[in-house]
């Protein structure tokens, strides 16, 4: 039977061998909560009191220094537990105030050890004299897959802390589902190439032909790094072709081949003739994404004869990966007439996560006519073949429950124990919140051509930008 590491184990030896402070490295969640309270259900794990006092100190020097509210900061369900052990939860389940606060306790050197998922490599940093991965792959929206070269790297890089550590250890403890034989692969790998993450969104394509023609916005792409990558890999793919073509036999000489050798040259050819029909396809991909583009947005009405439409000019003020989706719902007059709290239902039922678990009620807060419309917009939209359109976007009437009722509660103090009641991450809840609030801003552009939305889009935001989703930190002090 294969062994694993609970925490108690995990920390224990670290502390014996001088190798703390660590991050612990978790494929989920509620793997990392599951940490921390099993870490403050053991004794071994608790600090001295002086210890202790000195880590409630800190935590209220921080959350003075950077204007947190100390009430939500004590009154997170991990806070005793990151009092008794010196060992916290980072994760994008936790609220960003909790977050920084650990981060800042890390970097502090106050954390024995920092429990993550491994989004944390690539987003904060904050080294470590340990770093313990415990799983070879990482959960994402479509399920499991295994680490990249990049991400191993990523975590592994954490380890040894400069001025400090004279080397950093990177310790390798399998969890259930791990195979260590996919670690040391994944460690063996050179890093991935350079990929350009460019791709002509709706969004870029329609500020572009605001202040530039068609052709500008050729050339513009055709000299991306995108286009560049392209062009390079296609060279390589010709050269491949060229060298196996080389080796290939001639028309005659195929005519006297033995027919099981005639079968592995025609296999040859027709592996040539894809490499070549693939390197044709890269050097054009840039410019044939465009067209793409070009042509989702005139199916819309957003572009004529290679131009802005009069719809195309005012959406082009949406700089949101949802610009189609609200620009349809504007035209559809779906807006109009709404209170600030309906408006901010309408925008959060589409920018929510279909995946992620939101706050539901015994009723849908958008009536069956306005959900027939925006599952008819999702439909349209999501069915077009450009690049930045996701297809399958689903409408979420939890998502705009949610953001109703934290528009309805006294405070987040309030909503969190709605939170808590219904199994919904506070994270997940906030980012909600905070991306509703980012899409109702690109609504405030839109005063010359709808000043009445913009009005009832400002007064959402303001309203749902309150304590703790305003500036986490006051970042005057740092």
């Amino acid at each position: 039977m294969q062994r694993t590491f609970p925490i108690p184990v995990i920390v224990l030896e670290l502390a014996r061998d001088n190798l703390l402070p660590a991050i612990l490295f978790r494929t989920a969640r509620a793997q990392c909560d599951a940490d921390v309270l099993r870490a403050a259900g053991n004794r071994r794990l608790h600090l001295p009191p002086a210890e202790q006092r000195r880590m409630r100190l800190m935590v209220h020097e921080l959350a003075e220094r950077y204007d947190m509210d100390l009430e939500l900061i004590t009154s997170n369900p991990q806070y005793n537990a990151l009092i008794l052990t010196g060992i916290g939860a980072h994760h994008a389940g936790q609220l960003l105030q909790w977050r920084l606060l650990l981060e800042e306790l890390m970097a502090g050197g106050a954390l024995r050890v920092l429990v993550a998922t491994g989004t944390v490599a690539a987003g904060v940093d904050f080294p470590a004299r340990t770093v313990v991965i415990t799983a070879h792959s990482r959960r994402g929206a479509e399920g499991y897959l295994t680490l990249s070269a990049a991400e191993f790297q990523q975590m592994s890089g954490r380890a040894g802390r400069r001025g400090k550590d004279t080397v950093g250890f990177c310790l390798i403890a399998p969890s259930l589902f791990c195979d260590a034989r996919e670690l040391l692969k994944v460690a063996k790998r050179p890093p991935e190439p350079l990929s350009s993450a460019y791709f002509p969104s709706p969004s870029t394509v329609l500020n572009l032909l605001r202040y530039r023609n068609v052709d500008d916005l050729m050339y513009t792409v055709e000299r991306s790094l995108a286009a560049f990558v392209d062009r390079r890999e296609a060279k390589e793919m010709r050269a491949e072709a060229q060298q196996l073509a080389s080796q290939l036999p001639s028309d005659a000489e195929f005519e006297r081949q033995p027919d099981h050798l005639r079968q592995s040259t025609k296999r040859e050819r027709k592996r040539v003739r894809r490499l070549e029909r693939q390197a044709s396809e890269l050097e054009v991909r840039q410019r044939t994404l465009v067209e793409q583009a070009l042509a989702g947005l005139a199916q819309l009405g957003h572009v004529e004869d290679l131009s802005l439409s009069e719809k195309g000019y005012w959406a082009a003020n949406l700089c949101t990966g949802l610009v189609l989706e609200l620009a349809e719902m504007i035209e559809a007059k779906l807006f109009d007439g709404r209170s600030a709290e309906e408006l901010a239902a309408l925008v959060a039922s589409i920018a929510g996560d279909s995946y992620r678990p939101y706050l539901s009620g015994p009723k849908s807060p958008i009536s069956a006519e306005d959900e027939r419309t925006i599952r008819d917009i999702l439909e349209r939209v999501g069915t077009l073949e450009m690049p930045g359109v996701q297809e399958g976007r689903e409408f979420v009437p939890a998502a705009a429950n949610t953001v109703l009722v934290w528009l309805q509660a006294e405070d987040w103090q309030q909503f969190r124990g709605l939170l808590i009641l219904s199994g919904v991450a506070e994270g997940d809840a906030a980012r909600l919140i905070s991306q509703t609030a980012d899409h109702l801003n690109q609504l405030t552009r839109l005063s010359e051509s709808h000043p009445e939305l913009t009005f009832r889009a400002e007064e959402a935001k303001r309203r749902l930008l309150r304590p703790p989703l305003t500036d986490a930190i006051n970042v005057d002090s740092i």
